[in-house]
C-alpha cells in the first residue's frame, strides 16, 4: 500500500486547538506513505480556518476547503471525497477520539478486504467515557439484532475504503445529516458485499473544545435511518 495515495479526509468546525496535533501526528505515522490530508471546514468561528491556512501554507501534504452553505457534517465529508485523489480514503474526526496512533493498522488491514473500521467493542478497543461507552454498546446490538447490521461498532466514522468500490455506492444519499451517514455507509457497503474488517481503537475524552454531538438528538436520528435501510430500502 505503500505505493499508492491515500486521502486522509477531516472534517472540522472549531477544532484550532486539536488540528495542528493532529496533522503532526498523522505526518508522523504516515511518513512511509504517498498520503494527502484533506481537511473540509464547516465555517469554523473560533480561527480554526486561519490556523488551517497556515498547516496548508507550510505543508504540501494538507489541503484546506470550505463546506459550502448548508453547513453538515456529512455534507463535509463528501466534499472532501469528491477532493480526494487517493486510492484510499480514510475517514476520521479532528478531535483525538478518533486515535490517529491506529492509523497504519487500519490502512494495513486494507489489504485483504474493502472496508475497514476501527470498533471500540472488540478485544482491544474501549472509550474512556464509560457511560458513552456502554449505552453506544447497547446500541450498536439493537443495530444488529434489530436492523441486521454488519458490525459491532456500525456508528464509529473512523474508517479506511477503496474509493473505486465506493464510487459505485449510492453517496449523495448516504452523506446527508449528521454522523448516521456512517450507519448508510457501513450497511449499504454489506448489502453491496463488500468484504468489512473491524480493528480495535480506544476513545479517549476529548481535550480541547466542544463535543457538537447531542447524544438523545443523535439516538433519534440514527434509529429512524436504522430503520429506514432495514425496512424500506
Amino acid at each position: 500500500m505503500t505505493d499508492k495515495l491515500i486521502s486522509i479526509v477531516i472534517p472540522t468546525y472549531n477544532e484550532k486547538e486539536n488540528i495542528s496535533s493532529l496533522v503532526s501526528v498523522l505526518s508522523k505515522k504516515l511518513f512511509k506513505y504517498n498520503y494527502e490530508i484533506i481537511v473540509i471546514d464547516d465555517h469554523s468561528q473560533d480561527g480554526t480556518i486561519e490556523v488551517l491556512r497556515k498547516i496548508e501554507k507550510n505543508n504540501k501534504k494538507v489541503k484546506l476547503f470550505l463546506n459550502h452553505p448548508p453547513k453538515g457534517l456529512a455534507k463535509s465529508i463528501l466534499l472532501g471525497w469528491k477532493k480526494a485523489k487517493g486510492e484510499l480514503i480514510v475517514g476520521m474526526d479532528a478531535d483525538f477520539n478518533h486515535d490517529p496512533n491506529i492509523i497504519n493498522n487500519l490502512i494495513q488491514e486494507i489489504n485483504d478486504s474493502d472496508v475497514v473500521v476501527a470498533s471500540r467493542f472488540i478485544k482491544g478497543g474501549g472509550m474512556q467515557n464509560k457511560f458513552r461507552y456502554f449505552s453506544t454498546y447497547l446500541f450498536n446490538m439493537i443495530l444488529r439484532i434489530i436492523f441486521a447490521f454488519p458490525l459491532t461498532d456500525n456508528a464509529s466514522g473512523y474508517y479506511v475504503i477503496k474509493k473505486k468500490l465506493a464510487n459505485k455506492l449510492p453517496l449523495e444519499e448516504i452523506f446527508q445529516g449528521y454522523g448516521e451517514y456512517h450507519l448508510r455507509l457501513v450497511y449499504l457497503a454489506n448489502k453491496n458485499n463488500f468484504k468489512i474488517v473491524e480493528v480495535p481503537v480506544y476513545y479517549q475524552r476529548r481535550k480541547y473544545g466542544q463535543s457538537k454531538s447531542n447524544l438523545v438528538k443523535m439516538l433519534v436520528s440514527y434509529l429512524k435511518t436504522a430503520w429506514e435501510l432495514r425496512y424500506k430500502s
